[in-house]
């Protein structure tokens, strides 16, 4: 008879696992934990004996190197997942990698100058505001970051990543009480004015110093808080309506356009280091969005799950259709008038129709997150299109042109999808309203399927 293996028996797994009564490989972070998105509290027993065993036992955990530094380099450092434990998506490329021909990097210094039109004098506040700023971090840490994505590990991200990044970054802490206060000024309307102060305030605190941190390249050191940052800056535009203390956006279309130049912005900002998002610790924020690439098969049981219009993709095929047809106009340098043989198909700038139709094909990108997402969609998957956006396709959403006025009615669909989400709060039906008092009235017939499900009629 063979003899029996040996069991090496244990009790110094973490307290996390032992609540879970799950078997702890001891290590920091434990396996399990990283698994779950918790965060690992784990303490190899040598640590356990006192300060004499700091040295001899540093290599076991962050917790244990911090204890040899002196006390003014001790900072908190974030916890996360690993890297190696995030799942990468097959392509190796988020969709918001790609950009248009116009992304040269001088358009990295565009975000400087939609940002230049924020405050930039910060509200002034009382000395006592500090205590509302721990109730505006509590707030933030307790229900914000649950309400701004639905994937458990992406709220680990906005709950622990995030305000650990603002421990060393002033103005990412500033995004996040900013942030709060917006959402506390959205829940009590009552005391909304010293929120939307509070949140004019920390925003104004953080852009100053973003501003001056991208006005030059944006390094391998900084470029996470960054994101974070970035991240926040685009709910901020998006909750105009709190901002101001009113119940509409003042000009849906122009407001909507200021959301899309901020994505834009961002993307030109932190197009060399998007590449390295699937495996940083912010890597969860981009996997809720972009769903496995395998899955991108248009599956008739998927669309019947989702939250989506059972002909979507029929409307999608007559956009494309569509687009084909629109007789778009030259594009002229600004001395050069326009002639009458402008109006001749073959005069037509191809570039211009090919911004459309990337703008198309982001809309099927978008489309078919929210198709396989069923009803956990998050935000984000709806944003994308925002990526796909050129230069010229705001400036004619600007200047009320038709083709770009039915992509964004179109886009108002997906955005009444996510009308539950507070910074939302009824954008899509506003925008769409706006659209019908400006749309030329030979093309409003393109506004009927949009209106049947915004205006559920």
């Amino acid at each position: 008879m063979a003899p029996r293996r040996s069991h090496r028996k244990s009790r110094n797994g973490c307290p996390e696992c032992k609540g879970r009564r799950l078997k702890c490989d001891e290590r920091y972070p434990c396996t399990n934990c990283v698994k779950h998105a918790i965060h690992c509290s784990y303490v190899a027993p040598n640590e356990q004996q006192g300060p004499s065993n700091a040295r001899s036992t540093s290599s076991h955990s962050p917790a244990s190197r911090t204890l040899s530094r002196a006390p003014s380099q001790i900072r908190p450092q974030p916890q996360p997942p690993q890297p190696e434990s995030y799942a990468t998506t097959p392509a190796g490329n988020y969709p918001w990698t790609f950009v248009n021909s116009d992304f040269r990097p001088e358009n990295r210094l565009d975000l400087l100058d939609i940002l230049a039109g924020s405050p930039q004098d910060a509200p002034v506040l009382n000395q006592e505001d500090w205590v509302r700023d721990l109730e505006l971090l509590h707030h933030y840490c307790t229900v914000t970051c649950n309400s701004l994505t639905l994937r458990e590990d992406s709220r680990h991200v906005w709950r622990v990543v995030t305000p650990i990044e603002g421990y060393s970054n002033k103005y990412v802490m500033h995004g996040v009480l900013a942030i709060a206060a917006l959402h506390r000024a959205y829940l009590y309307p009552t005391q909304k004015e010293k929120y939307i102060k509070a949140s004019a305030y920390h925003q104004a605190m953080g852009l100053k110093e973003f501003r001056e941190l991208i006005s030059l390249p944006i390094d391998p050191s900084n470029w996470q808080p960054v994101f974070c940052f970035a991240s926040m800056i685009t709910l901020h535009v998006f909750a105009l309506p709190i901002r101001l203390g009113v119940a509409r956006w003042p000009a849906p279309i122009a407001n909507m356009v200021e959301v899309f130049s901020v994505v834009r912005g961002f993307q030109i900002v932190m197009k060399p280091f998007l590449p390295s998002l699937s495996k940083s610790q912010l890597a969860p924020l981009a996997n809720c969005i972009w769903l496995e690439s395998e899955m991108l098969i248009p599956s008739p049981s998927a669309l019947e799950q989702s939250l989506l219009p059972s002909d979507i993709w029929t409307q999608i095929a007559q956009l494309h259709q569509f687009i084909d047809d629109f007789p778009f106009p030259a594009l002229h340098p600004p001395s050069q008038p326009q002639t009458p043989n402008d109006s001749d198909p073959s005069q037509h700038t191809p570039d211009y129709r090919r911004d459309y139709k990337t703008a198309l094909k982001f809309f099927e990108h978008s489309t078919r997150q929210l198709e396989l997402a069923g009803p956990h969609v998050e935000t984000g998957m709806v944003l994308l299109w925002a990526y796909s956006l050129s230069k010229q396709f705001h400036e004619d959403l600007i200047a009320h042109r038709p083709a770009a006025l039915i992509l964004l009615a179109h886009f108002c669909v997906l955005l009444h999808v996510i009308d539950h989400c507070w910074f939302i709060n009824g954008a899509g039906r506003q925008l769409l309203e706006d659209i019908e008092r400006h749309i030329h009235p030979g093309f409003r017939e393109w506004l009927v399927w949009p209106k049947r499900w915004v205006f559920e009629r």
